[in-house]
């Protein structure tokens, strides 16, 4: 797939195009095991750190949003509801944007991981940081970010790659 040109991209403050907003207090020493999703600061596997047990009538993090770790930047979109890792200063940070999809929000949160993997655990971003930083996106004819575009962007990206894949295995049949 050829590179994206972002020269008509504009720039947006995160706060000024998501609702930022921190888990609640939890830690994963004070759960069961189960099938809730409990992401945490984590660079790998979406964040999920292990599936947990939520406690009786415990509101869950809504999904449809992504998660940034102040530890490092890494950003996952998250489709389902989870607990997520909050209190001290590395729980994660969640963004809201009704505007989110499964395919959008994964090119926006590869985008927020480019821009927060300066971050590190001597120098951790927090909610304010993270709100304030700016990202480039593509936009549509009223600067708006075109959250269309890059769905359909992700999807033939999608398709690409499994194409590939039959062909590989094609290949090596």
């Amino acid at each position: 797939m050829k590179q994206i040109d972002t020269k008509q991209w504009k720039e947006f403050v995160i706060k000024d195009l998501f609702t930022v907003k921190r888990p609640s207090a939890r830690s994963q020493a004070n759960y069961e095991d189960g099938d809730v999703p409990f992401v945490a600061s984590g660079n790998f596997n979406n964040g999920v750190l292990k599936y947990l047990q939520p406690k009786e009538n415990e509101i869950l993090d809504s999904g449809n949003c992504i998660t940034v770790s102040p530890i490092d930047g890494s950003s996952f979109y998250q489709e389902d509801d989870f607990l997520g890792r909050g209190g001290a200063g590395s729980s994660i940070i969640l963004l809201y944007n009704p505007n989110l999809n499964l395919y959008n929000g994964y090119f926006i949160a590869t985008v927020i991981r480019t821009v927060c993997r300066k971050y590190a655990y001597s120098d951790m971003a927090n909610k304010d940081t993270i709100g304030a930083e700016k990202i480039k996106l593509p936009v549509d004819k009223a600067g708006n970010p075109d959250f269309s575009y890059m769905e359909s962007y992700m999807k033939n990206l999608e398709l690409a790659v499994s194409s590939s894949l039959t062909d590989l295995q094609s290949a090596l049949r």
